[in-house]
């Protein structure tokens, strides 16, 4: 039914690594060079610096939590051979809250004390999460695709790993009516999912 099948693999990751390469250097042209005329050390040039870290930190979140996304696709697809449409279409899913990153980034450098920016954040993080997952869960019943020696890594985790990210966009939502800055803090515990999962402490 599906000629050829491990081109649209081969096209699918093509695809979705050219997509996130794209986002990674998105969000670093956020960071705008400061145009103060002087010499090094201008008080000047100190004071936009400083006026731009909401920008530095809403870019190293998403950096992080971008990698993490892109680290988990890397898994999820070493071993698979074959894909369908359904599949494809997931992953299209996918790219699509991914690259809306850099817009939501965006948003808390520009708005980093406004709640509505860090609730729109953390859905757009929530929504690429929860479309990654739902991609794995896919791909991991389709135990044909896979080489026989992986077949294994593709049990589905339990609750408590599978859907750390998109509790985390939860909680994260919920914090922001109390904290802006640790609604968007707290995005760097994604990182913390792989760590307890390779050691077996969230299954």
């Amino acid at each position: 039914m599906f000629p050829n099948v491990s081109s649209k693999v081969d096209r699918l990751i093509s695809l979705t690594d050219a997509v996130y390469a794209i986002v990674f250097t998105l969000l670093v042209l956020d960071l705008k060079v400061p145009e103060i005329p002087g010499s090094t050390g201008n008080p000047e040039l100190v004071a936009d610096l400083v006026r731009q870290i909401p920008n530095f930190s809403a870019y190293i979140v998403s950096f992080v939590v971008i990698s993490m996304f892109w680290l988990n696709h890397h898994r999820a697809f070493r071993s698979v051979k074959s894909c369908d449409e359904k599949a494809l279409i997931l992953n299209l899913l996918n790219i699509l809250f991914v690259s809306l990153i850099p817009y939501t980034t965006s948003l808390i450098g520009h708005y980093e004390e406004d709640q509505i920016a860090v609730i729109l954040f953390s859905a757009n993080m929530g929504l690429a999460a929860t479309s990654l997952v739902v991609l794995h869960l896919y791909i991991s019943g389709k135990t044909e695709w896979h080489d026989g020696d992986r077949v294994q890594y593709w049990l589905p985790a339990k609750w408590g790993g599978l859907f750390f990210g998109p509790l985390l966009a939860i909680v994260s939502i919920v914090i922001s009516f109390f904290s802006v800055r640790v609604s968007l803090a707290i995005w760097l515990l994604l990182p913390l999912r792989n760590q307890l999962l390779a050691r077996g402490v969230v299954k």
